[in-house]
């Protein structure tokens, strides 16, 4: 019996050698990571033009049925050139961040609702498409003929596909990269978008891909360079001092150099600003830095209330908790009456911004951690042991809705056995009455503190030339709440100079008005209160919510300011 030949593998005709199937699986991999990283990447740049929340808005469904297209498209049409796609990709990609800066010129006029979805479609969607299509022909290599050709073999194909980039994606966007950043602060999300499209570049390798990296992000990105940023925000009276990109988003300082005031910025939000102390405004008799918002002014008042018939407390005696910083102004005011001060703040970039550019004092305790998780761990600890502060301040907004983690019975009544016997708190809140969260959040903190409250807004209520959704007038405002540990009215001792600090905004707006009181609680006593497991069932108002912040926040500053990050 004569002896089997050995059959030796044939090369191709036009002799390329196919990859294994090891390297597909890693060529696999690779797309894979890629795609997932483009969707948190283009939700982070699109935050400082349009809010993180209502970038995000039906972001997720969107990602799946792109996914799904670029799987589904990949089995009705099938290319002649396996690298076309994967060349294209790398193109694009490379343009991606200059198309996005490009696009949000435009926000004004795309407006809040049309403006996120076409520069997602374009930046993001555009991009998992094609991507989902190669992933799809590196699937069809990697499986066995007959499997494909069962009935369901594609579908199964194309569920593995989206599951796996779905899991991928969420571990990037809510573990991988928020942890990445503090590590590294010069990996900014428009730097790795560059990361990505040369990795992109590199997997299907093409010089055009290269070369447009270099150039456009040399010339055309301004988002870059800080001072390309400027050369283009003097010409509208702005500079932009510092910026960096934290664990909350893109955080930068701002000044006006028309009217002489400083911001604080944090995505398209304000966490606060001030008026400089010029020379001009120092012949005027002013005597330090004034805040732009009188709300940060009321809620130091909590020092005003008085709880007779205890005695008051002396500031040197005196200690205080501050839930969320901004740029300081209220515990700036606790520190320099000489108050120990703790400050929980979640993001360290906004702290450190507070003291290099707000005159934070440095002689308080800085807690740069999340608030839920400290004050819960805070209040368990052994009744003895755990600290107890005479007056909180209880001040957080972010991404334009309130956080509402941080105003459910649970914290709440966490943070009240915080207090002394006789402490007080002041919870600054933003909404519109008119909305049923704002009612609930409202009724849940007057609950919590057994109705021991009062209810004030900081500023009168102005005339409204459009209706919501509930055909009432909208009056989005902040307001500060007012509680006392004890029983016992709420009310103020009149405030002498030195309660002011020097200052004139003080001294106008930081006692409330009664007329700028509102009727609280304003509700039966059986109405329900914000749970802990209930925070998801309020997503929809809080993109609404969003949504109208978006609308003023255009208003307080223009367009060209929150587009040039």
């Amino acid at each position: 019996m004569a002896p089997k030949k050995h059959r030796t593998k044939q090369p191709r005709p036009d002799g390329i050698v196919p990859p294994s199937k090891a390297m597909l699986s890693l060529r696999a991999a690779a797309v894979l990571l890629l795609a997932a990283a483009t969707s948190p990447l283009s939700q982070l740049t699109l935050a400082p033009v349009y809010g993180s929340i209502p970038a995000s808005i039906n972001h997720a469904t969107m990602i799946t049925v792109s996914i799904l297209t670029g799987i589904f498209l990949r089995f009705f049409y099938k290319t002649n050139s396996p690298h076309s796609v994967g060349r294209l990709v790398a193109i694009w990609m490379s343009c991606m961040p200059v198309v996005q800066n490009a696009i949000s010129r435009y926000s004004g006029e795309l407006g809040i609702v049309r403006g996120p979805i076409i520069n997602g479609l374009i930046t993001c969607h555009s991009i998992l498409i094609p991507s989902a299509y190669v992933l799809a022909e590196l699937w069809e290599k990697l499986s066995a003929r007959t499997f494909l050709d069962r009935p369901f073999g594609y579908l199964a194909g194309a569920v593995m596909i989206t599951v796996s980039f779905r899991m991928l994606e969420t571990f990037l966007s809510t573990a991988a990269l928020p942890s990445l950043r503090p590590t590294i602060p010069s990996l900014d999300p428009i730097s790795m978008q560059l990361i990505v499209s040369v990795a992109y570049s590199l997997l299907y390798p093409t010089y055009i891909a290269l070369l447009s990296i270099a150039a456009l992000a040399a010339y055309h990105n301004p988002h870059l360079s800080p001072s390309t940023i400027n050369t283009h925000l003097r010409a509208h009276n702005w500079t932009l001092l510092d910026r960096a990109w934290s664990n909350t988003g893109y955080i930068s300082v701002l000044e006006s150099s028309t009217n002489q005031y400083r911001l604080l910025r944090a995505d398209h939000s304000l966490l606060g600003g001030e008026w400089l102390l010029t020379p001009s405004r120092k012949l005027q008799g002013w005597q330090v830095p004034e805040s732009i918002y009188a709300v940060f002014s009321i809620l130091e008042s909590v020092r005003l209330i008085d709880l007779s018939p205890a005695p008051p407390i002396p500031d040197r005696s005196a200690s205080a908790l501050v839930i969320g910083l901004g740029i300081g102004t209220a515990p700036s005011a606790l520190i320099t009456h000489g108050i120990h001060t703790t400050i929980v703040e979640l993001d360290p970039v906004v702290h450190a911004f507070a003291t290099k550019y707000f005159a934070l004092p440095p002689n308080h305790t800085a807690i740069l951690q999340d608030a839920v998780s400290w004050v819960h761990h805070t209040s368990s600890s052994q009744p003895d042991h755990r600290k107890k502060y005479d007056y909180i301040i209880h001040d957080v907004f972010t991404g334009g809705a309130e956080p509402l983690p941080l105003f459910t019975t649970s914290f709440l009544t966490s943070l009240r056995s915080l207090l002394t016997p006789n402490g007080v708190i002041a919870l600054n809140y933003a909404g519109d009455l008119a909305l049923p969260l704002s009612r609930l959040v409202l009724h849940t903190i007057s609950k919590t503190f057994s109705h021991q409250c009062k209810l004030y807004r900081d500023s009168p209520l102005e005339s409204k030339s459009h209706l919501n959704a509930n055909d009432t007038e909208e009056d989005f405002l902040n307001m500060v709440v007012f509680c006392r540990n004890s029983p016992g009215e709420i009310k103020f001792r009149k405030p002498v100079k030195g309660d002011f600090v020097g200052s004139r905004t003080r001294e106008a707006y930081m006692l409330p008005k009664k007329e700028l009181e509102i009727e609280f609680p304003m509700w039966e006593e059986g109405k329900g209160v914000l749970e802990e497991g209930e925070v998801g069932m309020w997503e929809g108002q809080q993109q609404e919510s969003a949504m109208r912040h978006w609308g003023i926040m255009r208003k307080v500053l223009p367009g060209v300011v929150w587009e040039l990050w």
